[in-house]
């Protein structure tokens, strides 16, 4: 590809840039949380547009881009010229960042104030076409995402140590290359809509930032190349092909598209690198899912972790992405693609999807570590460096037998939780079960009994795991070797999931 195709300019040229983003000095995330308030802040996130024009009232600059970009409401001419400056109304209109019909003008792009958890990075401007609750109606075909819950979920579980060269496949508006701008000294984004692309760049050019935009599908765009650092938010919604959104839809049925991006990726990995992205899954009455992921991710020299998020089955499936387009229930076109849609699941022996999040290491294991597992519970965000850290354990696991563990070290995670449940009985209360927990990061949760509670405090981070084995036979009166067989595959188990960790005390 020759470097001129990858330099997509924005909808306004570096000067106009530059007043827009003066114009946008105010409306930052910070700002917009002061004014909305609790209660606004609340309806911001039921998508309840009322409860947000509550807070929003006035004619000052923050209001009207509030009113503007967030309500999709229509302004008064002047009140938007005065919000916009030094970027001439004109221009806006030119670039079609508001649309003006005598003296009233509304938004034609959704521009959203955005930054990383914590309120690091920025200022950031994300721009990208307006939500179906703003401007109405089913979604265009080329519609270009913004700010939403599969954005940020991707964003939250992507590990952030410094890299040289990362890739943003399926960048849409941009906000995953905003983040791996922050910690990679080069960043490739690409994407099969132009559209896209060139929301991005201006995305990009707001933010302050120079990203190395490509179009085209999936991998292509960086055939030959390596990276560090992937993510991916592809169209990986299951269906039976159709193209209709091209954020969503990626013309291969159910599947597919999950598959082939997973297949390839460790091609273009670069030694030791990661790879975090988005997927679904089907879910059929001949193969369970943790089998189905499990076979694409055996032979590319990854180790990899799958974790499943969420079950739908068919109906809700189908019912979440009509809604998620724009199509109101109940109409003539609802219906028939409802109906197109649940008769090809039907056909196809589908009985539910999962979708969750895929994370790849290139070790170039002959037999590299895969795990595929449903993960349901609440995580502490962002939960990037977790991830980060379970990777170094599968490592540190796989170069140890389970005899080997008795000369390791390990020590206790710093918020774990014992809690224990108990029944009245006839002479008072008894414990019936123990459940030892995380606090925080992947927040696990494993039923123990008293033995293994003992041997997890007992490994304290100064003796080896053979001392609390041979602490806990004493107890028990029982021979150090039988206990050994019975607990070090339980504290594989722990270390896997993060309960007892390897080194000395912290």
């Amino acid at each position: 590809m020759r470097h001129d195709e990858s330099m997509r300019p924005g909808l306004l040229d570096d000067d106009a840039t530059g007043r827009l983003r003066a114009a946008l000095g105010g409306y930052t995330v910070d700002a917009v949380a002061d004014r909305l308030g609790l209660a606004g802040e609340a309806a911001l996130q039921r998508a309840d547009l009322a409860g947000v024009a509550r807070q929003v009232r006035g004619d000052d600059p923050l209001a009207t881009l509030l009113r503007l970009f967030v309500l999709g409401a229509a302004v008064d001419e002047r009140a938007a010229a005065a919000a916009l400056a030094p970027l001439r109304l004109d221009e806006a209109v030119a670039a079609g960042l508001v649309e003006q019909a005598g003296s009233q003008v509304r938004a034609g792009l959704d521009v959203r104030p955005y930054a990383e958890t914590g309120g690091a990075g920025g200022p950031w401007w994300v721009v990208s076409d307006l939500g179906a609750d703003v401007r109405g109606g089913p979604l265009a075909a080329d519609h270009v995402l913004g700010i939403g819950a599969a954005s940020l979920t991707l964003a939250q579980a992507t590990p952030r140590q410094p890299v040289g060269r990362a890739l943003d496949v399926g960048t849409g508006c941009g906000i995953q290359a905003l983040h791996l701008a922050r910690h990679a000294e080069t960043v490739v984004a690409t994407d099969i809509s132009e559209r896209a692309l060139r929301l991005a760049a201006t995305t990009a050019a707001l933010s302050g930032q120079q990203w190395d935009l490509r179009s085209g599908s999936l991998l292509e765009p960086v055939a030959g190349e390596r990276f560090d650092l992937v993510v991916a938010n592809p169209p990986f919604v299951v269906s039976g092909g159709t193209v209709g959104h091209e954020y969503r839809d990626g013309g291969r049925a159910g599947d597919g598209i999950s598959e082939a991006l997973v297949r390839t990726l460790p091609t273009v990995l670069a030694e030791g690198g990661t790879a975090q992205l988005l997927a679904n899954w089907v879910i059929t009455a001949d193969q369970p899912w943790d089998e189905r992921v499990g076979g694409w991710l055996t032979d590319g020299g990854c180790d990899a972790w799958a974790w499943q998020r969420e079950v739908a089955d068919p109906g809700e499936y189908v019912t979440l992405w009509l809604r998620d387009a724009g199509e109101r229930a109940g109409t003539a076109r609802w219906n028939e693609r409802y109906d197109a849609w649940l008769d090809w699941f039907t056909a196809s022996g589908v009985l539910a999807v999962g979708m969750g999040l895929i994370t790849m290491w290139r070790t170039d294991a002959a037999d590299p570590t895969v795990v595929c597992e449903d993960v349901p519970q609440a995580l502490e965000q962002p939960i990037g460096p977790y991830v980060a850290d379970w990777a170094a354990r599968q490592r540190w696991l796989r170069a140890r037998e389970d005899r080997a563990l008795l000369d390791a070290v390990l020590r206790p995670a710093d918020d774990l939780v014992l809690d224990r449940s108990a029944v009245l009985a006839e002479h008072g209360w008894s414990d019936v079960t123990a459940q030892l927990r995380q606090a925080r990061g992947l927040r696990w949760a494993v039923d123990v009994d008293d033995p293994i509670a003992s041997l997890v405090a007992g490994c304290d981070g100064r003796a080896p795991v053979r001392v609390a084995v041979g602490l806990l036979a004493a107890v028990l009166a029982v021979e150090a070797e039988a206990v050994a067989d019975a607990v070090l595959p339980v504290v594989r188990d722990l270390v896997a999931r993060g309960f007892l960790l390897p080194g000395g005390a912290s």
